[in-house]
């Protein structure tokens, strides 16, 4: 069984042979090849080389194609992102550019065919996708639209103003969720499945009602039924961080894959999804990965993986790889796996 074979039976809800192994690894797709993240995510030679060592060192069944992935669609919007040179931080978004709604106006959406690097990240992928997509999955990052709006106008800014002017809250989401689809539809174009990272939306950064009130229209309304007409089939929606008290509201975006995160109740995010057929990732915890020895991680691998035995839908992996984790404690998720992949 292929990887691709492998992936599409699960989010089919068929048997595979193994649960798909995918880690979470942007930045850390840099030190791979020996290079900072500041380097890799500017230049499309050094991210195909770290796409490929990526495959290489951890032989993971679906690739996503990004590194600073919340950076993206801001920079292109008019936002400045602070690079690092060789130096190992991951680049971030120097302020806001919007002072309030009044600013607003002045935005442009940005074209993913000229504006910032978003060619750079949709021509890395259709290159990945025509050299490996008959085999394995390969994704494009989008930057969730909540995500996308605190970047533009700052993220204590857009949660005040879901109590002091919604209106604005709105208006601000309506225009990034139109820059979602807008890479999305330029991924799908190439071949390329769509993957939307929004974890500014999660409950230990705004709450339930902010993801409820305001959010979930943007997913339910606007992205998901906008990024099925262009082609999108599966739509995984990673929201970081305990999100057991959202869980209901992710399954009405409509979102073909939900992530648990450490921390968030698996048992319920297993039941819930089983009975709505949605494919579910479940996450080691970052700080695991980052700073535990390997027989640790393989220990707490096995609990996640015994606990989802015989579940349909269901994929496996990691929080957000830190670009100095030894290559061993993210090979001891891959081990575990394996060992377990009959239990």
């Amino acid at each position: 069984m292929t990887k691709r074979e492998r992936v599409e039976r699960t989010y089919a809800f068929e048997p595979a042979d193994k649960v798909p192994f995918v880690p979470a690894v942007y930045e850390h797709k840099a030190r791979l090849v020996g290079r900072s993240p500041s380097e890799v995510c500017r230049s499309l030679d050094l991210l195909l080389e770290s796409l490929e060592k990526e495959i290489e060192v951890y032989d993971p069944d679906m690739l996503t194609v990004g590194i600073d992935v919340y950076n993206v669609e801001a920079e292109a919007a008019g936002c400045e992102v602070r690079y690092f040179g060789r130096e190992p931080d991951v680049p971030a978004i120097a302020a806001p550019i919007l002072a309030g709604p009044g600013d607003l106006g002045k935005l442009g959406r940005p074209d993913p065919a000229r504006d910032g690097r978003m060619p750079l990240f949709v021509e890395a992928a259709a290159r990945l996708h025509k050299d490996r997509g008959r085999d394995l999955v390969v994704r494009g990052a989008l930057t969730g639209p909540f995500s996308l709006a605190c970047a533009l106008a700052g993220t204590e800014e857009v949660l005040v103003a879901t109590v002091e002017d919604p209106r604005f809250v709105r208006a601000l989401l309506a225009f990034s969720a139109r820059v979602a689809v807008d890479f999305g539809t330029a991924f799908l174009e190439k071949g390329v499945e769509p993957i939307l990272f929004d974890s500014k939306a999660s409950p230990a950064a705004a709450s339930p009602r902010v993801f409820r009130q305001f959010v979930l229209p943007a997913y339910r309304d606007v992205v998901i039924p906008a990024l099925r007409e262009a082609g999108a089939r599966t739509l995984p929606l990673i929201v970081g961080g305990d999100t057991t008290s959202i869980l209901e509201d992710l399954l009405q975006t409509g979102a073909g894959q939900l992530l648990c995160d450490a921390g968030s109740d698996l048992a319920l995010f297993l039941k819930r999804c089983r009975e709505e057929r949605r494919a579910l990732r479940a996450s080691v915890d970052a700080r695991l990965v980052h700073r535990g020895r390997p027989e640790e991680i393989r220990d707490e691998a096995g609990r996640i993986l015994r606990a989802a035995a015989g579940e349909a839908g269901f994929l496996f992996g990691c929080g957000v790889v830190a670009y100095d984790c030894d290559p061993r404690n993210v090979l001891a998720l891959r081990e575990a796996r394996d060992e377990l992949s009959g239990t």
